[in-house]
């Protein structure tokens, strides 16, 4: 039987897609104490070609460059560049694990997503209407319409306080119609987890999460008190440091999610919550437009957007990050079953140039990382 040349052009591309998707050496591994460091090659990534990837966005990505990058594949560490030690704040990648520290709680039965949040706080339907009608899932991402107060603002520390945060003033808008990118309403958040979990976020996270992923290098700031019991920064707000690790540590935070929340064979936390926390929440229009179709629970997701497009069209559909200040990402690319962590201190451009800049960044990183992996370039 004869194959059209066309037929086998397509055989042999569906197959090189294949390839790649599959581990080149196995299934996942979980690391133990370190992890296992092997060569891009062993795990379908060329060499010569990743090394490049990384090349590029070091010399793209403005200060600091890929300094403390971190590239994992099935579960192995196949880049580390020299300061991925480097311990210091995260910022608001901060916010991943106040909203990780929400998933235990649902897995706990203590709570739902569509809770509503005057159910915990009853102060809040006091102040206004629009409050009553917030519910969980929208502090979590970022579309509660909920604005806190603003106390002690100065020019060097224009955030003011944060446990002043949890007095509610006028809202932004209706809950669940726009997303806006907004700390007051994930310290609202990080104040409910910690009256459900009976303990600090800290201490939650430690024991049902950074313990069993062998976490070990890290710690979250504590912003003040509620009800006697430590309240961590939940959003990395820069009055207090929010959570403290380096690139390799974050990793297996980004394992742990790349595995749909299950770390060596024990379900660390709800497959369908990592399902929804990772993906886009809501349309948006107004507000935060740098957000509108690509914001889960604090994950910056690869979602269409409004106007069709993607932040990184060359990385798969459903890839994510975190996302802080000092140019601070942990991404988790489920098709490539790959983690990439970047960590720094410096932040990349100006305020209103940030995301658009690191998009376009992360975008040619991805193309390259892409044909490391045998595919068809996408984007210049």
């Amino acid at each position: 039987m004869e194959v059209s040349g066309i037929v086998v052009e397509w055989l042999l591309a569906a197959m090189c897609v294949a390839a790649a998707a599959v581990p080149a050496n196995g299934q996942t591994v979980f690391p133990g104490a370190d992890w296992q460091e092997v060569s891009p090659d062993s795990q379908g990534v060329d060499s010569a070609k990743l090394k490049a990837a990384v090349a590029w966005l070091d010399a793209n990505f403005g200060p600091q460059g890929a300094q403390e990058l971190v590239v994992i594949r099935n579960g192995r560490l196949i880049w580390k560049s020299a300061q991925s030690g480097a311990y210091h704040n995260i910022w608001s990648s901060t916010k991943n694990f106040t909203s990780t520290a929400l998933g235990l709680m649902v897995a706990d039965r203590k709570c739902t997503l569509d809770d509503l949040a005057v159910n915990h706080l009853p102060a809040l339907a006091e102040r206004d209407p629009a409050y009553s009608k917030i519910k969980l899932r929208h502090l979590a991402s970022m579309s509660s319409g909920y604005r806190g107060e603003l106390v002690n603002v100065t020019r060097e520390q224009p955030w003011g306080e944060p446990l002043f945060y949890l007095n509610p003033v006028a809202p932004f808008f209706e809950p669940g119609t726009k997303v806006q990118y907004q700390d007051h309403q994930v310290f609202v958040l990080g104040a409910i987890v910690t009256q459900l979990a009976g303990e600090s976020l800290k201490a939650l996270f430690a024991r049902r999460i950074a313990n069993p992923i062998g976490m070990t290098q890290w710690d979250w700031g504590v912003s003040g008190k509620l009800k006697g019991i430590d309240l961590n920064n939940a959003a990395g707000t820069p009055t207090t440091p929010g959570i403290q690790t380096n690139a390799l540590q974050l990793a297996r935070f980004g394992l742990l999610y790349l595995n749909r929340g299950e770390w060596n064979g024990k379900q660390l936390l709800p497959a369908s919550f990592v399902d929804q926390a990772t993906a886009n929440q809501v349309a948006g229009a107004g507000a935060s437009a740098f957000l509108h179709g690509r914001y889960g629970f604090y994950w910056w997701t690869n979602d269409v957007r409004p106007d069709g497009t993607r932040p990184w069209p060359s990385a798969p559909p459903k890839a994510y990050t975190s996302h802080g200040n000092g140019s601070n990402f942990c991404f988790v690319v489920p098709e490539w079953n790959m983690v990439v962590v970047r960590t720094g201190t410096i932040p990349f451009g100006s305020a209103t140039q940030r995301p658009n800049r690191q998009d376009l960044a992360w975008d040619g990183f991805f193309a390259r990382v892409g044909e490391a992996l045998g595919r068809v370039r996408s984007s210049p």
